[in-house]
């Protein structure tokens, strides 16, 4: 595993082990040199992960950064995963891995591959396993949730995934942990933000696991039809998207008009929502979705709860197809000038870009949910990590959807103080912009 600088964040050590079983061919091409120093996951750890991950034999695991390949080989030796592939940029390290998984026989099911994480495909994976720092990992996310399928998980030791909320964690005392140390991050206590280190472990004598489980790309206008005491009605589901966080409303209308707020669980593709309308008696009308997102299709069986009677049936939506490409301007958050996100497909991918007074900037950490959109900028943050503080200095964080050509959605902007205090509430501190994001279109 490898370890992570990170100015605003934590120095991390961690270990990255890949594994492949033939020689590295000969090649004139300089190799890259490993950015992280490699330390070794304790083997009680490595079982932890696998744990759970809840590893078996129908799974596919890539340990990004693997080391020695103790955890690609304890991934085939000890929970029969069917495949283990190991990605490790260190070609001395995969040469270790490759003689390591010779002397435990499990060659035939392993593979070590030499080479960068982030220029790797790791599609295939069903577990995907990390060390890596919190930086990375933030830096890993956008491509985990565009390749990975709905349903694959994400194991971390000890860093975390900065706003993205594990689905599952637990901490384990240790007597060693390891070589690490923490470095100045003024935004350690705002959840909202990606420099967010709160669940993660850090001092002390104890290891921290968690896992996330890729969700399914679910935000946009959906459409179905539902029959209630009232006869056929329409529905209609406006769903927000923050990683794994879903809100939303829904308006059904037809003999009985009535709108009110969407409660959603995910887990994988697997989708329950909770319809409650506005100002009617609780348990008087409800409607409970149970089943699965494929692409623009949400499928599954519907519960109407109508007066004291339940239906269920099998019930389908269609979610509306959008197009955000574009650029959209609206206010900047520290004065009225005007800024602008410029949206571009290329190879079938959207690309993101800020511009502020002549300034352009990538948005790195942009996620297309199909019918919506998230995103986090690190505004003053230079490439090497350093912070050029300005008024303008802090995190951007923006959520729409499309709905009926309009961009909808909530726009947060968490200012970096001259008194370098990142918290939300902070009474020193400048206090976040948050407010209701509606910007327009100015360029197709």
């Amino acid at each position: 595993m490898k370890t992570a600088r990170n100015v605003l964040g934590i120095v991390l050590v961690a270990a990255v082990v890949d594994i492949s079983c033939a020689d590295p061919a000969e090649t004139a091409t300089p190799r890259a040199r490993p950015s992280i120093p490699y330390v070794a996951t304790r083997s009680d750890t490595v079982q932890d992960m696998l744990w759970i991950a809840n590893a078996g034999k129908d799974d596919i695991l890539y340990d990004l950064g693997s080391g020695d390949g103790r955890i690609v080989i304890a991934a085939v030796s000890d929970s029969n995963v069917r495949r283990a592939v190991g990605i490790e940029i260190d070609p001395n390290r995969v040469a270790e891995s490759r003689k390591n998984a010779r002397k435990a026989r499990v060659t035939k099911r392993i593979e070590f591959i030499e080479g960068d994480l982030f220029a790797t495909d790791f599609s295939r994976a069903s577990i995907v396993t990390l060390f890596l720092g919190r930086r990375q990992n933030i830096k890993l996310r956008p491509k985990m949730l565009r390749i990975l399928k709905p349903g694959t998980r994400i194991v971390s030791h000890q860093f975390g995934m900065g706003e993205w909320e594990a689905d599952k964690a637990f901490t384990v005392r240790t007597k060693y942990l390891g070589m690490y140390g923490e470095a100045w991050n003024p935004f350690a206590l705002n959840k909202k933000v990606p420099d967010y280190n709160g669940n993660e472990s850090h001092f002390g004598t104890s290891n921290k696991i968690m896992m996330w489980v890729v969700p399914p790309p679910i935000a946009g206008i959906w459409r179905g039809k539902v029959k209630t005491e009232q006869g056929l009605q329409n529905l209609k589901l406006t769903l927000h998207q923050r990683l794994s966080e879903v809100t939303g409303r829904f308006k059904l209308s037809g003999k009985t008009d009535m709108e009110g707020w969407v409660s959603a669980e995910l887990w994988g593709n697997h989708t329950r929502l909770w319809c409650k309308p506005d100002k009617v008696p609780y348990g008087r009308f409800e409607l409970r979705f149970d089943g699965h997102v494929h692409e623009n299709t949400m499928k599954g069986t519907l519960a109407v709860v109508d007066r004291g009677k339940i239906q269920e049936c099998e019930w389908k939506a269609r979610r509306d197809t959008v197009d955000f490409t574009g650029m959209w301007e609206w206010p900047c958050a520290s004065d009225p000038r005007l800024v602008q996100l410029l949206i571009e497909r290329r190879d079938g991918r959207l690309f993101a870009t800020y511009f502020d007074q002549g300034q352009e900037t990538p948005v790195t950490d942009f996620y297309d949910w199909r019918g919506g959109f998230y995103f986090t900028l690190m505004i003053g943050r230079e490439d090497n990590g350093s912070i050029r503080i300005t008024e303008d200095t802090g995190w951007l964080i923006g959520e729409a959807i499309l709905d009926d050509d309009v961009l909808k959605g909530r726009i947060e902007f968490y200012p970096l103080s001259e008194n370098m205090s990142g918290e939300p509430d902070e009474g020193k501190a400048s206090r976040p912009v948050i407010k209701d994001w509606t910007p327009r279109l100015v360029k197709p």
